[in-house]
């Protein structure tokens, strides 16, 4: 009698889960005629799209907190565990779209108050000080005159790929890294990608999930495309980043489990911290860095008519990517009001080596994204964690965790259990 009783409670659970998995993406969507970066992939019913255009902000908060309340009174003590993750998830992105529509009515918080409210988590703090020892080691690395920052984008300019070359090289990256997650994960055999290369981007690279196991991954190309940023990006926009990230909740949730909240992508979600930061982890699970070294001295380098020291290129960029809390730092005083964007692109200049362009393009990026640059760091660091189990774990183990985390999104709260 108690397993039919349990039997009989995971069934409308299960069916009450449904009503509001539905209702959560139609919210998603209507959210998304208001903004229209907000929605950053969707593959579910075409006509929910259609369905949801003529909703104010306002009805819409009050759709979005009916739901979210009817979430938190279901009680799913009996229910499957896979259930109980279920709704967790749902009333974290439910959450996550309330803060978001207060935020579209102009009820918008400081930094670390939208980090919670929309990514369900805030970065750890570092101040300027902390980036000058790392400017030390740069400086011993790359002696000379002139700025550091100068100094050290001449070091970096023979390594730039050709524009001619990039399609080849980028591609040659992005099968190295595919076929490296594919020996790890099952990959469907009908997946797919097309390149894109565009300009006027405030962003390097973007992976747009068409669904049916396919992306676009454009490739701006507004600034130089250094040698490392090859296998950065294409195992961040694709193997084992975003598209097979996106691709394995298609197949296993929305497929398999017919979960339909995960047809549709929130990019001001908590989702995206473990998006970002699994895409930024993926290089560091694939390849070694000495075996990034190898392949971009025998292979990349090669393809892109570079020649150079690679093995010092890359002791510097290791001292480089302690620059990367920077980020953080610049985005908090910026959106809380406390720097101008001429202040930000100062800071990114003298602390982070940036060139002036780079430094522009940074500054238009935090004030269209906000906290969103918390997902790649802190969530970078958060997944290694995670998977690596602090050092406990072989390279076989990391992958398993790694692909069970793709297949069962954590938020970021989730990940200090």
């Amino acid at each position: 009698m108690a397993r039919q009783d349990v039997g009989f409670d995971c069934l409308h659970a299960n069916q009450a889960l449904n009503e509001i998995a539905e209702a959560y993406v139609k919210l998603v969507l209507a959210v998304g005629s208001h903004d229209p970066f907000y929605v950053d992939a969707y593959y579910g019913p075409e006509i929910w799209r259609s369905e949801c255009e003529l909703f104010s902000l306002v009805s819409l908060q009050k759709t979005a907190e009916f739901q979210l309340k009817k979430l938190m009174l279901l009680k799913l003590t009996a229910a499957d565990p896979k259930l109980i993750s279920r709704q967790v998830f749902l009333q974290k992105q439910l959450a996550s779209v309330v803060y978001y529509l207060k935020h579209l009515q102009g009820n918008k918080g400081s930094f670390d108050v939208e980090s919670e409210g929309l990514y369900d988590t805030q970065s750890q703090k570092f101040g300027l000080e902390s980036f000058e020892s790392v400017h030390n080691e740069i400086d011993k690395l790359i002696p000379g005159k002139g700025s550091l920052a100068e100094r050290f984008e001449h070091f970096r300019a023979s390594f730039v790929v050709p524009q001619s070359k990039i399609p080849a090289v980028f591609e040659a990256a992005v099968d190295k890294a595919r076929a490296l997650t594919g020996a790890h994960i099952e990959l469907p055999d009908d997946e797919s990608f097309s390149i894109e290369f565009v300009n006027d981007k405030i962003w390097t690279a973007y992976n747009w999930y068409q669904g049916n196991y396919s992306s676009l991954i454009q490739l701006n190309q507004d600034q130089p495309l250094y040698i490392e940023r090859c296998m950065e990006l294409a195992s961040h926009e694709g193997y084992p980043g975003h598209h097979v990230f996106n691709l394995l909740q298609e197949r296993d949730l929305v497929r398999c489990e017919q979960w339909i909240e995960y047809a549709v992508y929130p990019l001001y979600s908590p989702i995206s911290f473990l998006s970002e930061g699994s895409a930024n982890y993926g290089l560091s699970l694939i390849m070694s860095a000495q075996e990034v070294i190898d392949f971009e001295r025998d292979h990349l380098m090669p393809l892109a008519g570079i020649e150079g020291d690679i093995e010092k290129y890359h002791q510097v960029l290791a001292c480089y990517k302690k620059l990367v809390y920077l980020d953080n730092l610049v985005c908090e005083q910026l959106t809380d009001g406390k720097i101008s964007e001429e202040d930000a692109q100062g800071l990114l200049i003298k602390y982070g080596l940036y060139t002036s362009s780079r430094a522009q393009q940074r500054v238009k990026f935090y004030l269209s994204n906000r906290a969103y640059v918390i997902n790649y760091n802190h969530g970078e660091d958060s997944v290694a964690r995670w998977v690596e189990k602090d050092g406990e774990t072989t390279k076989s183990e990391q992958w398993k965790r790694f692909e069970a985390l793709l297949k069962r999104p954590l938020s970021a709260s989730q990940f200090k259990l």
